[in-house]
């Protein structure tokens, strides 16, 4: 029987319950399998099916860490609960989102169906694990790992019999639950297609969860259907810019015969096709959709990217259906930051291409952009560029660098304050944040801003006001842009970053490639030299320079060519070519290392993946091994540690993060001791 196709008899699945209670068995065809192997799970986990008492709840601090964990998420699926409360609106519904452990993170809907006392049943902050609440739609989903309802007496505690529960769980690019949204109602108001409604939401939050991790990079949205190309139906392929496969979405990727994790190699090795050719053909087509064949089986499918962006060629050239880069300098021979725009950018750099075309895209919307990439890269330039190319040009471009002041500086100048704030001789300072009401925040190194401060800028973005020191509120209307050189996801994994800034910052993430990655390093060392000259002239490379140039590691990036080029023009007399002898001596002096440097690099590289692929084989070795015996066991935690010849605790301690079920030793002690429950 199919997860979500059940037996709404209430009087027959009350007489199997009773069944299972007396006598360990159901009769056949009244509850689906899932159910029943949910009711064993439940009575190895000890959870007693009479229960009738408070409800748990973790405490707020505790809550405000887990939801600040899940923030994305929530961000990701907030507006889709609020349009699924609203296709719901009167039917008594509450719509939940919980963590892939199942406790509730958000929720929409007031429980009117629900006895007021068991209120807080439905509220965030309440697990509803199987483990703890026995057979219930968010336990048995993540357990199942698929869609399902549960109805009247499905429910293992009786007092939630009177519940009809539809989830499903999320999963993300990886195949993992990230977490669950389930509709509760009364069972007697419950509707057949709810749980449809339900697994469309979740399709659409995991579409945005795939397009979210993987925004550097190319989406594809495939179907062997054309019509459902762009719907939470289609499959999403990822790919790198350079042709790589990544990932597939992995509730829908079964579409194309492919299994989640299963194919490894290029888009040529998938598709019948050349990847370069299929980025040209979808960029001068319209409709921009073309159909290829998947190699391992024949099957014609239509492709289409999820996110239409300018399609370069891959290796050299102009790109298709994008101006082309613009040489000539202005006729001072100069290009101000001020007059640098998206479309004046000079680049012909496929994953800059890229990155330029979805900043584009957001210009008017609002969107908080970060940009990432090595010191030097220009970033401030990019940033530029997008304040230039919007409707916030007129405003001014207030840039502030994170990392180049002191923590008290640092905060009087975001900040600002009022006369006398630091004593009678201070005047009032106007903060950068004040500066840049209409225009464009640029907070450069913003990974090395001082927690303290993170909550200062979170809340002026949540309030969009700001307190100077010792003063009054004041309104801001402002676009924000932040660059950093880390990768700022590793900060807020390590402590240093706040989750809940991060995901405020990072409406959209842009990422400039170092120059020793970029195909257009030549292309670059021309126009920088032109923007160079003090009169207008045309500079001309030697042969040698120009392989220098391309085999440099540039571990400045642009900043260093930049650099390197005006030292070699002050070098250069009237009429020379550039040649080598005009370099300096250290530039030269990084070519000769780098090879050894890279050698290193790479070995330090293998041995991390080596050290980490034993690592992580001997841990799914062991893990497979503990999950087994715990199966065998039944489910039955203290006879699979005797065993192992291992305790409790550290079978708990290694399950932590694995999606297998099992009862927290320390909430179920709790919960029996304090009585914890209702319900769903």
């Amino acid at each position: 029987m199919n997860h979500n196709q059940i037996n709404t008899d209430v009087t027959a699945i009350r007489r199997a319950y009773g069944q299972f209670l007396e006598k360990g068995d159901v009769p056949e065809g009244v509850v689906p399998d899932f159910i029943k192997r949910s009711w064993q799970r439940s009575v190895a986990f000890g959870v007693p099916y009479d229960r009738i008492r408070e409800v748990g709840r973790i405490d707020e601090t505790d809550l405000r860490v887990v939801v600040s964990q899940y923030g994305s998420l929530i961000n990701l699926a907030a507006p889709v609960m609020e349009n699924l409360h609203h296709q719901l609106t009167g039917s008594g519904s509450v719509v939940l989102l919980c963590s892939g452990e199942g406790l509730i993170l958000h929720s929409m809907g007031d429980p009117d169906f629900i006895p007021r006392a068991q209120h807080v049943a439905l509220k965030p902050g309440v697990s509803w694990a199987e483990e703890q609440k026995g057979t219930n739609a968010i336990g048995t989903a993540i357990v199942e790992r698929e869609p399902v309802v549960i109805y009247a007496g499905h429910h293992f505690i009786r007092q939630n019999h009177f519940l009809a529960c539809s989830a499903s769980p999320v999963l993300d690019p990886n195949g993992d639950v990230a977490g669950v949204l389930d509709i509760t109602c009364d069972y007697r108001g419950h509707q057949r297609h709810t749980i449809a409604l339900v697994q469309m939401a979740v399709r659409v939050i995991e579409r945005q969860m795939f397009q979210h991790r993987f925004c550097r990079d190319v989406v594809f949205n495939v179907h062997p259907e054309r019509n459902y190309l762009g719907s939470p139906f289609d499959v999403q392929v990822a790919f790198s810019p350079h042709g790589d496969y990544l990932a597939a979405t992995p509730a829908t990727c079964g579409q194309l015969d492919l299994r989640p994790g299963a194919f490894r190699g290029l888009f040529d090795e998938l598709f019948d096709a050349s990847y370069g050719q299929v980025l040209r053909k979808l960029g001068s087509v319209s409709p921009p959709v073309i159909q290829v064949r998947l190699r391992h089986n024949g099957m014609p499918v239509y492709l289409q990217l999820a996110q239409p962006t300018v399609v370069a060629k891959t290796g050299h050239g102009t790109p298709v259906d994008s101006p082309a880069p613009k040489r000539q300098p202005s006729p001072d021979g100069q290009r101000t930051l001020h007059e640098l725009r998206l479309d004046t950018f000079g680049a012909s750099d496929p994953v800059t291409l890229f990155n330029i075309e979805k900043a584009r895209r957001t210009l008017g919307r609002d969107i908080p952009i970060l940009i990432e990439g090595e010191t030097g890269v220009g970033k401030e330039w990019l940033a530029r560029a997008i304040h230039n190319s919007g409707p916030r040009a007129g405003g001014e471009f207030v840039a502030l660098n994170c990392a180049s002041i002191s923590e008290g500086p640092l905060e009087a100048e975001l900040f600002g304050y009022e006369e006398g704030a630091f004593g009678a001789k201070h005047k009032a300072a106007t903060s950068k944040i004040q500066q840049a009401d209409g225009g464009t925040l640029f907070l450069d190194e913003v990974g090395d801003m001082p927690l303290n401060l993170q909550a200062r800028l979170l809340r002026v973005l949540q309030e969009r006001a700001i307190t100077p020191v010792d003063g009054k509120p004041v309104n801001v209307d402002l676009a924000v842009i932040c660059a950093t050189h880390h990768r700022l996801h590793d900060l807020v994994r390590a402590g240093g970053f706040r989750e809940d800034l991060y995901y405020r910052l990072n409406g959209l993430t842009l990422f400039l490639p170092p120059l020793r990655e970029r195909k257009d390093v030549l292309e670059l060392a021309t126009a920088l030299a032109a923007k160079g000259c003090v009169a207008p002239r045309c500079i001309e490379f030697s042969d040698e320079v120009m392989d220098i140039f391309a085999h440099h590691p540039w571990p400045g990036n642009l900043r260093q060519m930049h650099s390197v080029i005006r030292t070699a023009l002050a070098m250069m007399d009237a009429g020379e070519k550039l040649g080598r002898r005009h370099l300096p001596e250290d530039f030269l002096e990084e070519l000769t290392l780098a090879p050894a440097a890279a050698a290193a690099r790479e070995a330090l590289a293998a041995q991390a993946v080596m050290s980490s692929m034993y690592a992580d084989s001997l841990e799914q070795i062991e893990l497979q091994a503990i999950q087994e015996t715990i199966r065998q066991c039944k489910g039955n935690i203290s006879a699979a540690a005797r065993q192992l010849n291992v305790s409790r605790t550290t079978l708990y301690r290694k399950l932590k993060n694995s999606s297998f079920a099992t009862p927290d030793p320390d909430r179920r002690g709790a919960a029996r001791k304090r009585g914890d429950d209702l319900h769903g």
